[in-house]
């Protein structure tokens, strides 16, 4: 299967996208892309890896038995050698993420690794990968995912990931 598609509302389907987007990460984690794009016009600190139950603790075991946060995943992306794009919007909402992902990249001397650019007019939505393209109308925030109506697109085809990455490429690029 190369395409998978997601229709979710604030009642139907939600746990399935938090587990696609657990199952995206953590596979970054294991194995980065050179690259990594998260474009989303609005974007949160949202809870990525449940780990209350210690079951991720092989990828982090200074995490303990909590909730991870995207913050967290994104710099151990980059302590594993992954390298981040991540394209927002210019919008106050964003600020609180963007300034704990600064600061914590700072603090494991990952900042290097990690490009953010805020842009007036976005409305773009995807995480790109060397392996996988989610797309669709979803914000990276609690709202996208826990209560919005949403359509999510997960495809994992070379042609769609280097479509994508041509035009992330074109479009942002040149920005960061």
């Amino acid at each position: 299967m190369s395409q998978r598609r997601i229709f979710k509302s604030k009642a139907y389907r939600k746990q399935e996208i938090k587990d696609v987007l657990k199952s995206l990460f953590v596979s970054e984690i294991i194995q980065p892309s050179p690259i990594l794009w998260i474009v989303s016009p609005w974007i949160s600190d949202i809870e990525i890896i449940d780990n209350t139950s210690g079951n991720f603790d092989f990828i982090e075991p200074a995490w303990g038995n909590r909730n991870v946060y995207l913050s967290e995943v994104i710099v151990k992306i980059m302590l594993n050698g992954g390298r981040i794009n991540i394209v927002t919007s210019n919008d106050e909402h964003n600020n609180s993420f963007l300034k704990k992902l600064t600061k914590l990249s700072k603090s494991k001397d990952v900042l290097q690794n990690i490009r953010i650019e805020k842009v007036e007019k976005l409305h773009t939505k995807g995480i790109l990968s060397n392996s996988f393209y989610l797309h669709g109308s979803m914000n990276i925030t609690f709202n996208g995912i826990d209560i919005n109506d949403e359509q999510i697109n997960l495809e994992t085809s070379k042609e769609s990931i280097a479509d994508a990455s041509l035009a992330f490429k074109k479009f942002y690029e040149g920005m960061l």
